[in-house]
């Protein structure tokens, strides 16, 4: 795990250090493109790195010989989220000029947010400042910037959860099943892929239409994910296909078994439904070396041999005519 107080102080050290041989600054190494900066100064507010960057070279023009120190560091940092971590702390610089003249004597606190980029972590946001009248002790995250902070951290999980999710059933998406896949592989033995399609849906949609189709493909949803673990995953990969990623499950026999309790609760769950039909189910096994692909279309093999064999009425109420 990254030491972030650690890291943070690094961090401030490199703020402070001289531009590099090529004119660059060693603290774009440490900060996202796309990173918020809000400085001491009454107008020190960047909204992208290149902002903050632009301004740092006109400083470093007026700097001189002032060479920043610290007399004091702290911070302390805890995790808002797996791909957030809030880091706080207070930083007193001092310099003084040989001949005494000029002084800095400035004891400030910061904020700083980091955020996970794959596998690697980037500052998005820094806010450093004197103390103010919004901040009381043991408190170094000013209250109105707090609230601004949750208020986009609401507004970042609605947007990951229309990116990961399928808006009909809420379960995640192809995209993100596939994103998910090779983790869960990697950090489980005896993995199976499982895909159900769902028998005869285009008769539900013309026979009831497509409003009660959708309640079928949302209570279907809902069942499979009962069935499962929290921590396995269930995917709308489209339309009426879904797709089980499980573990834990030995081999080809207890495989077969889980496909019939699937289909049991199906059934039941379709019990007093007017719309309602039956599905068929297709599985494979699924290791690390695996290509997902290549599981995939096995599991479509499979579902076909199955789909084959269940040619017969929906499970628990026969679709009607009009």
């Amino acid at each position: 795990m990254m030491d972030f107080n650690l890291f943070t102080q690094q961090m401030w050290q490199t703020y402070f250090a001289d531009l590099n041989e090529d004119g660059s600054h060693p603290i774009q190494n440490f900060i996202d493109p796309t990173c918020t900066i809000i400085g001491t100064g009454k107008h020190e507010i960047y909204q992208t790195a290149q902002e903050f960057q632009t301004a740092m070279y006109e400083e470093f023009s007026e700097r001189n010989n002032i060479q920043f120190q610290f007399r004091d560091f702290w911070c302390d940092s805890v995790f808002l989220s797996e791909d957030l971590c809030l880091v706080y702390g207070e930083i007193y610089i001092y310099w003084e000029s040989e001949d005494k003249e000029t002084t800095i004597d400035m004891d400030s606190r910061f904020s700083i947010v980091y955020r996970r980029r794959e596998d690697e972590w980037k500052i998005i946001h820094i806010h450093h400042s004197l103390p103010n009248i919004e901040q009381t002790d043991g408190e170094y995250y000013p209250k109105t910037l707090l609230n601004q902070f949750n208020e986009e951290m609401v507004k970042m999980e609605y947007l990951r959860t229309l990116a990961e999710r399928d808006g009909l059933t809420g379960l995640v998406n192809y995209r993100t099943f596939q994103e998910r896949c090779k983790h869960y592989v990697d950090a489980n033995p005896s993995c199976w892929l499982f895909i159900i399609d769902v028998d005869k849906f285009k008769e539900i949609n013309d026979t009831f239409g497509h409003m009660s189709g959708n309640r079928v493909l949302k209570k279907m949803a809902m069942t499979l994910n009962n069935m499962v673990r929290s921590s396995d995953i269930v995917c709308r990969m489209g339309g009426d296909e879904f797709v089980l990623l499980c573990s834990g499950i030995a081999n080809e026999e207890q495989a077969r078994t889980f496909t019939q309790r699937i289909k049991k609760a199906m059934a039941d769950a379709g019990k007093g439904e007017k719309a309602w039909t039956s599905i068929s189910i297709g599985k494979a096994r699924l290791s690390a070396a695996d290509k997902l692909e290549d599981i995939i279309e096995a599991a479509d093999a499979d579902l076909y041999h199955d789909k084959k064999n269940n040619r017969q009425p929906p499970v628990s109420a026969n679709l009607v005519e009009r």
